[in-house]
């Protein structure tokens, strides 16, 4: 895992004439479900958790209307009185509704999440897989802004006949330097 973070790291800080590079700031609400046979058929969903992100983002020019979007984020949240923080790697495809110029975008990706506190291991796994959509807009040449709804896509239980997922909505703001 620390080789994959290490080559992601590498990836984000190859630039060339066609992208950028920023950091970014967010703010997301989450929710989990837990559902599964051992619960006698019933889904129990959580508290909404508060999320705070920060990151770095590189984004790659693929033609006027499209866009790759990567970075490497550090989530930050305060569980039943305990702080827990994650390693996210966003990958995204932003498409411009009018060419780049128009500053609207509408954006789908996937994720990786990775847990860097203790984790019961014999009820969850450490790491997470998400899908997700988004709108966007750049608010000039420097800022963007987006709003994101994401799914788990993998069962985070380590517990046969239990589901654990999550789904979520988030805010963010995007430096870019140019």
């Amino acid at each position: 895992m620390k080789k994959l973070i290490l080559l992601f790291a590498l990836l984000l800080f190859t630039f060339n004439s066609y992208s950028q590079f920023g950091i970014g700031v967010g703010y997301g609400s989450s929710k989990a479900t837990v559902s599964g046979s051992a619960l006698g058929g019933i889904s129990i969903s959580t508290d909404n958790i508060s999320t705070y992100s920060l990151g770095i983002y590189n984004n790659s020019v693929l033609s006027d209307a499209t866009s790759l979007e990567y970075g490497l984020s550090y989530g930050f949240a305060t569980v039943d009185g305990g702080n827990s923080s994650s390693l996210g790697i966003p990958v995204s495809l932003k498409y411009y509704t009018g060419g780049e110029n128009s500053g609207f975008h509408l954006i789908g990706g996937v994720g990786i999440g990775m847990a860097l506190g203790e984790v019961d291991t014999d009820v969850s796994k450490k790491t997470s897989f998400s899908g997700g959509l988004g709108l966007g807009f750049d608010l000039g040449s420097n800022v963007s802004a987006s709003v994101s709804y994401s799914t788990q896509l993998n069962n985070t239980s380590n517990m046969d006949g239990i589901t654990i997922k999550g789904r979520g909505v988030g805010i963010g703001l995007k430096y870019w330097f140019k």
